[in-house]
């Protein structure tokens, strides 16, 4: 909050970050209805956030405009925001239910919402603004776009204005004159409408747009001023720049007098609602018709005798019913050298909503082996935070060779998952505060064949941090996890050995020997990644695990429509110097340590496929390995 002469009062994080927190959403395109009261004590406003089941609602915030506290917040609106009466006794705010918008009035002492006006069908209003006497100006969706009303004391509502000119956001500058923005030329500018002579003037001439325009007193006004990538917040006198009306622009549609009507309902906006039917809905409409049927089949050469091919062929169905409640996949292949089917079938539902619930079976046939797998999962948000649980079934049979002989290996048993994260973050310095936490457990009666069950259990927090001072486009990430599988076979948790990427690696030391017996591989692996270690893996029961991540981004933000005139748009988004170190303690007795530095360049292929290439070099300072160096490409 700023002074009047632009010094700042008071800055205040919204953001709050541990479980618990009072709210969720704290982004400036969630707040609407900024307005003080006359006496300057307090602002207040509509916040926007998250309810459990992730849909929207609003409360009203008293802030303390001496301090920036919370005072006191009012829930269960259903709408957006409006402003404070002067003296600070009721909130005028934009009631939506359904299609249709109303002004309602919010009493702060009791809580009770009286509603204001009466539109019925379609009706779209703006954010309103209260006057001391009680009228309320407030902008209407129309014919013609967006145009200024006021309702009178009496409850009838007068048009203000009735153009194409966007007319929107208005506040009180005195008891006649109101202050809103208007389209000139193809720009917002502020305008000053005075009620008794009912003509528009502008009192901007902002070269690009002028928003959130507010009076500060009689005599200026304050507004948003576009500034290249930013906005700076301007004054400007209540004087016009130019005579009223007389402005260099198309002129409006000359409108029909404007008579005072008594809650009279906004004009219908869009088209005529086509009803196919009015027959209730069948869950299995369009359900059996999938909307993917994808056969096919091709040729690749036999790796153990190039001249003979392996022919390929298959089919893939996918297809939901019309409103999306139930979606299915098949996917059935087989070639000409195992001649063995393999087919898989997934299946979700919304309509066990909140929860979304999937099942997935599958029989998979590869050179030597046979998988028979089954997955039943459930998962839903409570606000932000995923949690999700999954009973998994699994048998791999690996067929006798002339090195070793048949083998079977199970796994079955639920797993559980909660994530929690809390931050904020600019576009280009990635997030600059925030707290991430997980847990993650899960049980295993049947393995591997085995009389032993075993269990995972996995807790991971995370904290990230600004950079350096004065940089704006850095951040510091700080990683701990800890990992163990009580009563798994020895050595079941790999740690480290997996690429984060595609790459071409050199390397010093000791190649990566580490191999599990066929009986522990029943087609899940129980894995963590260790940056440093990607290309050796580390055998464990458990582990605790800490790295820490610094990057810096180089911002370029350029492209091209046709890549080298033939290929789809090749965008460059930008570069990422990073440091790193890791340290990994396995079994609570070794130490692997690792520290280095990556450079990446972020680009974006054809507008949907995001391609990263990058170099890393890693430091090793454990188990007899020295320098590693990584050149590769992620997507």
């Amino acid at each position: 909050m700023r002074e009047r002469d632009g010094s700042v009062r008071f800055s205040h994080s919204l953001t709050q970050f541990l479980p618990g927190r009072r709210w969720i959403s704290t982004f400036p395109t969630v707040m609407s209805g900024l307005s003080f009261t006359s006496d300057g004590s307090f602002l207040f406003l509509v916040a926007a956030d998250i309810d459990s089941l992730g849909s929207y609602l609003s409360r009203v915030w008293q802030v303390d405009a001496r301090t920036g506290e919370i005072i006191k917040t009012w829930e269960g609106l259903e709408g957006m925001g409006g402003s404070v009466t002067p003296d600070g006794q009721a909130y005028v705010f934009v009631h939506v239910e359904g299609d249709t918008a109303n002004l309602h009035r919010l009493e702060l002492a009791t809580g009770a919402r009286v509603p204001l006006t009466r539109f019925e069908g379609h009706s779209s209003l703006g954010p309103p603004s209260a006057a001391a006497d009680g009228r309320v100006v407030f902008p209407q969706m129309t014919e013609q776009g967006w145009n200024l009303a006021l309702l009178e004391t009496d409850g009838t509502v007068r048009t203000l204005t009735q153009d194409a000119h966007f007319n929107y956001s208005p506040r009180w500058v005195d008891a006649n004159r109101i202050v809103f923005q208007r389209e000139h030329e193809g720009r917002w500018q502020a305008h000053v409408l005075d009620l008794t002579s009912g003509e528009p003037v502008r009192i901007t001439d902002a070269p690009h747009l002028v928003m959130d325009v507010a009076p500060a007193g009689n005599a200026e006004v304050v507004f948003l001023n576009r500034d290249h990538f930013d906005f700076s917040l301007d004054r400007a006198p209540i004087a016009p720049v130019a005579p009223a009306e007389a402005l260099a622009q198309a002129p409006s549609p000359a409108p029909e007098p404007a008579a005072a009507t008594s809650r009279a309902s906004a004009p219908y906006q869009g088209h005529t609602l086509d009803i196919l039917t009015d027959a209730p809905y069948s869950p299995l409409e369009r359900f059996f018709l999938p909307e993917l049927r994808a056969p096919y089949f091709y040729a690749l050469p036999d790796p153990d005798n190039g001249n003979k091919p392996i022919f390929y062929g298959g089919l893939a169905l996918a297809g939901q019913d019309r409103l999306g409640f139930h979606q299915y996949a098949l996917l059935a292949q087989m070639d000409s050298r195992l001649k063995d089917p393999s087919v898989s079938f997934s299946y979700a539902t919304a309509l066990t909503a909140p929860w979304y619930t999937s099942l997935t079976v599958a029989r998979l046939v590869q050179d030597g082996r046979r998988d028979l797998q089954a997955s039943l999962a459930t998962s839903r948000e409570f606000w932000t935070t995923p949690v999700s649980f999954n009973l998994l079934a699994l048998r791999r049979d690996y067929y006798a060779t002339d090195t070793r002989p048949a083998a079977r290996t199970s796994l079955l048993g639920p797993e559980a998952s909660i994530s929690y994260f809390a931050g904020e973050s600019t576009s280009y310095g990635g997030t600059q505060r925030g707290v991430g936490l997980s847990l993650g457990a899960g049980v295993y009666p049947l393995a591997f064949d085995d009389a032993n069950p075993f269990a995972d259990l996995r807790a991971e927090a995370t904290a990230f941090l600004p950079g350096l001072p004065l940089l704006l486009r850095d951040n510091l990430q700080l990683t701990a996890i800890a990992r163990f599988l009580p009563n798994a076979p020895e050595g079941l948790l790999q740690v480290g050995g997996i690429q984060a990427g595609t790459a071409l690696t050199f390397r010093e030391g000791p190649e990566d020997s580490r191999s599990l017996p066929l009986r522990l591989q029943p087609g899940i692996s129980f894995s963590e990644y260790l940056r440093g270690y990607e290309d050796y893996a580390l055998s464990a029961r458990s582990v605790l695990l800490a790295q820490a991540r610094y990057r810096y981004r180089v911002i370029i933000d350029y492209g091209w429509t046709s890549f080298f005139w033939l290929l789809p748009s090749f965008f460059i988004s930008q570069v990422e110097l990073e440091a790193f170190a890791s340290w990994a303690r396995t079994d609570l007795r070794d130490n692997h340590r690792a520290v280095g530095g990556a450079l990446y360049l972020r680009t974006t292929f054809g507008q949907a496929v995001p391609l990263s290439l990058f170099y890393q070099y890693a430091r090793r300072f454990d188990d007899g390995l020295g320098d590693l160096h990584l050149v590769g490409f992620a997507l």
